[in-house]
């Protein structure tokens, strides 16, 4: 029997959900029932039970219908009755209890390794969550007497409040007086819950934005302080007895560590605005003279909470004496290094780590430090790079950090010398993660109050007032944009409304969504500027027919423009005949046509955005230097299912990966291979290191750190097939497309045309399976035939894209998910096993125009327009709800609701160009109906923790059945997950990566246990090295080795301070070194991913400028410099004084003797070379 629902009669009407649950519980249990639901309708005074065990439901009624006046169904006052449901049970309801049962079986399985003695343990009652608070205080932690002291800045009395410890959120609800506004800097009152006395506050905390908490255990009162970054709100509980209640949330892992004791409130001391207006005087001092760089620094020291800003107010006179003497970036570097070396103040932290002297004496060891390095000028002068602060602005707060690399943009590079006068600016929750409207939260006043405030009245930092400045098309989706403050340039006064207007003439568009996107070509990232005469330039008619534009963004340019986009290309790349480009007012695609003669740039209407621009350079923001692998993701996989593609088609794809995984353990060769095919240690030129090393006979599988390496590489391709469903098709490729010029394709033909890794070009030819992410809709993929073009087409000039033809009634690229080629990326697979008999017809959407405001736009209206996409935008929201309903029907994305689903996918996705967003009531009614049971394949994974010892993993765990408790406002309700029955589950319940793990290191050839790991492997490179180079003295380069690692320790540092989700959970550095985190819960946020791109490109551009300072060999012009220097940095790398063993913290990996080691063996090998060839010279 597959499930039952119960009628329960005789609930009260002011019955919890929790209460009757676990009295239900006991009730159920000697009918094997464990798990089980309960909707209560208030209305009608009875309650739904749904449990998926329909037999011994029924036996569990039919026995209470033979027992009706039982003792034991007595409850709250009244007797319950209980009786067969009326209505069948919930299918996916019923299908989410079979798996959380399952899943707590297969804990106690793990846990005691016997499925027999599995019992449950919900007779005992839920934890409680929720408190009276009697009074609130915000402030910050001081130390008196050596001792953590409160101090507060803000307090509420007799108040009418309460805190929620959710699971991830604590929640505070509270009451205070109109007119009072002490608290508008931390968080806003709903405006449907306000009236003329009182404001009705909210304010929610991620645990991962708490960096401390404290517990006061005292008789006479109870009181909670709970430390973010920057402030420390501090709850005195009605009850002092709850004070139990919460120890044992600590003690069942809910609530954060507390530190338990004394916490020592003072009295009322000065509010922390009015501390930082003290610090702003101390900055306008003109004794001190600080530049701008100095001052920023020193102010992230009181605003992101490092140092109270009196704190920092003491400091003052010695950071202006410390600039002074050694100069304004010494100081900066010295003043970036302390962020790594004080902890965040609570009541664990010793006082001596926060006193004045003692910050005194760490900023100076470190201004001596950095005084003593050499000058690392490739750090800041790569090409098209600059350094960019950065603020990210919270419900709560405003965080500094920075500057930090950033790409460069049209805007930058013209005024490249004032990059101190642009900030980039981010809003995000308190945990860093994206913040979203919440309707039940009633959040929308963080935005239409607290970010609308900053966008419109700018912020201040070291004294420079920015200004809203505008944003690209992907800074939009990641909440972030350009702010800049005004400065002279050529004795013209800049400001954000001089660079717009010089940008070009935006006067004729009306709509702030589109002028925004037509302004904001200027600030896309672009790898390099070539300037360009505008008289190559020429303007030709776009193709269309029947409506439709089938050369929508895409141009040519001749042989002669060619060669010289190929010349910003890397060297060592294959010179491209396809870029991605901006000029002027224009965007889109150029390729080659050998047709041209001259220096031709041909452009088309459909590229041209907006005229006016005085800008002439090409701007390339992407080169077809190579073949993109194709990965199918979940939403390409599953229509391909509904298209009739057989399971086994992809389960043979996922098998093929995990069995690359598995196999990069048997050897150094497979191990090295997988590290380079996905790009790991490019920079650091890890995998050409793994194989020298390995020619040269040493071990690598002795050394705890290639363990380690490969550990964590096969561990995130591993976490991609599971949690991403991310399946590589190696009879496919991912290209840029174009169109046609030469008009030799037919109607559905394509010509795909690559180049491998050996050099060698290749063409799809015969069906091919075509398609372009987000797919959403069956029509998004489909057939064309690839074909091969005479010999002296010009098509065959062209390599790494897919060529669209120019006939026929509709373009293909429209019909897939409504591309086009401005920069599309297309999908192409040839492998048979993917091709379905049958297409479905392609979506055919009205274009929506956009809103119009009938006057021209400001940038007072744009920045409104930012506020608004970034509360409404519905895009992800769309897409999860078209993942859950094409599973849950047996029609997939064949479905209306998911039809309908994905014509508003269309519509969100051109919410950034129109300002038309989606809205709630358009969703399909089954979004709300089944919206909270979603497939297993969405669901969180095993948690996992890196250890000293390798990686490990924890059991899964069931859902919590209390969180289905509506009551339990505050806290975003979880979902509950059911086992699909569709291919995407199929494919995710294949994969057990804690058995996979024991599996790989049980049969490895090149991974050992702890107990057979020896010192490591490089101090066999430095045996081999010192024997290679005998008489050379290497030991001249000791000092400015030691500086070299020092300065690489601080970078990785601050990098792992800046990318950590959390004070408490820090990267590791080997994640650093492999540009990738390990995710600790198998689930990557969107936030996370972009973290993980910037992290990555920071490092790489560091360990780049590290390796050419290595192998310099003009900076002392001593013989064989960059050997020596190499071997000083080789060694330094791999002995550990005790006094870094001291300062660096535990569990790190030194990766800077693997960067060096490759310098070394690299430089040894030419040195070697020059030493046998020279005496061959001589016999010639």
């Amino acid at each position: 029997m597959a499930g039952i629902e119960i009628l329960i009669r005789g609930t009260r009407e002011f019955a919890s959900v929790t209460v009757l649950k676990r009295f239900l519980a006991h009730l159920l249990g000697p009918f094997d029932i464990f798990h089980f639901e309960v909707r209560i309708c208030k209305a009608k005074n009875h309650a739904v039970l749904t449990t998926h065990k329909g037999h011994e439901g029924s036996e569990f009624v039919r026995h209470y219908l033979r027992h009706a006046v039982s003792p034991s169904l007595l409850f709250q006052g009244g007797r319950l009755a209980i009786e067969f449901g009326k209505e069948k049970p919930n299918e996916f309801l019923v299908r989410v209890l079979q798996r959380e049962e399952k899943l707590r079986l297969l804990e106690e399985y793990e846990g005691m390794g016997r499925l027999e003695t599995a019992k449950p343990h919900i007779s005992r009652p839920p934890s409680q969550r929720e408190f009276g608070i009697s009074s609130l205080a915000c402030g910050n932690w001081d130390f008196i007497a050596l001792e953590p002291h409160y101090h507060p800045y803000y307090y509420e009395v007799s108040m009418d409040a309460t805190a929620t410890f959710g699971d991830r959120y604590l929640f505070l609800r509270y009451a205070i007086k109109a007119g009072n506004d002490s608290l508008e800097m931390i968080t806003y009152p709903s405006p449907d819950e306000t009236d003329s006395e009182t404001l009705i506050y909210s304010l929610l905390f991620p645990y991962s934005a708490i960096a401390s908490m404290a517990l006061d255990c005292k008789h006479d009162r109870a009181i909670v302080c709970g430390s973010t970054e920057v402030e420390v709100f501090h709850l005195r509980l009605s009850n002092p007895s709850d004070i139990s209640q919460l120890l044992r949330l600590e003690r069942e892992g809910i609530l954060p560590q507390c530190s338990a004791g004394r916490v020592r409130a003072l009295e009322l001391g000065e509010s922390f605005l009015n501390q930082m207006a003290q610090l702003k005087v101390a900055f306008d001092d003109p004794r001190h003279e600080f530049t701008f760089a100095v001052k920023f620094q020193i102010q992230k020291l009181a605003q992101n909470g490092y140092l109270s800003p009196r704190a920092v107010v003491a400091l003052i006179n010695f950071i202006s004496i410390v600039q002074q003497k050694f100069g304004s970036s010494p100081t900066v570097s010295a003043l970036r290094r302390l962020f790594q070396q004080l902890p965040y103040a609570g009541p664990s932290t010793k006082s001596t780590e926060l006193d004045t002297r003692a910050v005194m004496d760490l900023l100076r060891q470190n201004i001596e430090s950095v005084a003593d390095e050499e000058p690392n000028p490739s750090s800041d002068s790569l090409t098209n790079v600059f350094r960019i602060h950065r603020a990210e602005v919270t419900p709560t707060a405003t965080y500094l950090a920075g500057p930090d690399p950033e790409a460069g943009n049209r805007v930058l590079r013209k005024y490249s010398t004032f990059s101190g006068y642009f900030l980039r600016l981010t809003f995000v929750d308190e945990d860093g993660e994206t913040f979203y409207c919440d309707p039940q939260l009633k959040n929308a006043a963080i935005f239409n109050i607290r970010f609308a405030e900053v966008l419109i009245n700018g912020i201040e930092i070291g004294g420079r007032r920015f200004e809203f400045l505008g944003f690209s098309h992907s800074s939009l989706r990641a909440q972030t944009c350009w702010f800049l403050a005004p400065f002279l340039h050529l004795d013209q006064q800049i400001d954000a409304d001089t660079i717009i207007t010089s940008l070009g003439d935006f006067s004729h568009i009306r709509s702030p969504a589109r002028c925004a996107a037509r302004i904001g070509q200027a600030f896309t990232e672009t790898s390099v500027s070539v300037p360009v005469d505008p008289a190559s330039v020429q303007v030709v008619k776009d193709v269309e027919r029947n409506g439709r534009v089938f050369s929508d963004g895409v141009g040519t340019c001749s042989t002669s423009v060619l060669r010289t986009l190929q010349a910003t290309q890397s060297p060592s790349a294959i010179p491209a005949t396809v870029f991605q480009i901006r000029f002027a007012g224009a965007k889109g695609m150029v390729s080659l046509d050998t047709r041209l003669e001259g220096n031709i740039l041909v452009l088309r209407p459909s590229m041209i955005k907006f005229r006016g621009s005085k800008d002439s350079s090409i701007e390339i923001c992407g080169v077809a230097s190579k073949m993109l692998p194709l990965v199918l993701n979940r939403q390409l996989i599953k229509i391909l299912e509904d298209l009739n593609i057989p399971n086994n088609a992809f389960q043979q794809l996922q098998d093929a990966a995990i069995d690359e995984l598995r196999n990069s353990v048997s050897s150094v060769e497979n191990a090295a291979a997988l590290l380079e095919k996905h790009d790991v240690g490019l920079a650091t030129q890890a995998t050409w290191l793994i194989r020298k090393i390995h020619s040269l006979g040493f071990a690598l599988s002795d050394d705890m750190f290639f363990r380690d390496l490969l550990d964590a590489v096969v561990l995130i391709q591993l976490q991609e097939l599971k949690y991403k469903t991310r399946l590589p098709v190696k009879d496919g490729a991912t290209l840029y497309g174009i169109m046609d010029e030469t008009e030799t394709l037919a109607e559905g033909e394509v010509y795909c045309s690559w180049i491998d890794k050996e050099g060698h070009v290749n063409c799809a030819s015969g069906i091919v399976v075509v398609a372009r992410s987000p797919a959403l809709h069956p029509g998004d993929i489909q057939t064309a035939k690839a074909i091969t073009v005479p010999q002296d087409s010009p098509l065959n000039w062209l390599h790494n894209c897919i060529v669209f033809s120019s006939r026929g009634p509709r373009d293909l690229p429209s019909q897939l998910a409504g591309g086009d080629l401005d920069g599309d990326l297309y999908h192409v697979s040839w492998d048979k096993g993917l091709i379905p008999q049958s297409c479905q017809k392609p979506a055919s959407y009205p274009r929506l125009p956009p809103l119009d405001i009938g006057r021209p736009v400001t940038r007072y209206d744009m920045s409104k327009f930012f506020v608004k996409f970034m509360e409404q935008d519905q895009l992800g929201r769309v897409a999860t709800q078209h993942q859950v309903l094409a599973d849950q029907h047996d029609s997939g994305t064949l479905h209306d609701d998911c039809m309908k689903l994905a014509e508003l996918h269309s519509t969100a996705v051109d919410f950034s160009k129109t300002g038309i967003p989606v809205r709630e009531k358009q969703l399909p009614i089954n979004c709300r109906r089944n919206g909270r049971y979603r497939p297993d394949f969405m669901a969180p994974g095993r948690k996992v923790k890196i250890e000293k010892h390798g990686i490990i993993f924890q059991s899964l765990k069931p859902d919590d059945p209390e969180d289905d408790d509506p009551r339990r406002v505050g806290e975003p309700r979880r979902y509950r997950f059911y086992e699909s029955k569709k291919i995407l589950g199929i494919l995710y319940r294949s994969i057990d990566e804690r058995a996979f793990f024991r599996e790989l290191h049980e049969r490895s050839a090149v991974l050992k246990d702890d107990s057979r790991l020896t010192r490591g492997v490089l101090a066999e490179v430095w045996e081999y090295v010192q024997a290679a180079t005998r008489g050379l003295k290497w030991e001249d380069y000791a000092e400015e080795a030691v500086a070299m690692r020092e300065a690489y320790d601080a970078m990785v540092l601050d990098i792992i301070l800046q990318y950590s989700t959390h004070p408490t959970e820090r990267l590791e550095e080997i994640e650093v070194f492999i540009g990738s985190v390990i995710c600790r819960t198998g689930y990557r946020s969107k936030r996370q991913k972009e973290y993980m791109t910037g992290m990555k490109e920071k490092y790489d551009r560091e360990v780049l400028s590290l390796m050419a300072t290595m192998r310099d060999e003009e900076a002392r012009g001593v013989e064989h410099e960059a050997l020596l220097r190499s071997m000083a940095c080789l060694y330094v790398g791999i002995e550990e004084p005790a006094e870094r063993k001291e300062r660096v913290e535990g569990g790190r990996k030194d990766t800077f003797g693997w960067i060096a080691a490759a310098a070394c063996l690299r430089e040894l090998e030419e040195y070697q070379e020059k030493r046998d060839v020279g005496p061959l010279k001589t016999l010639l």
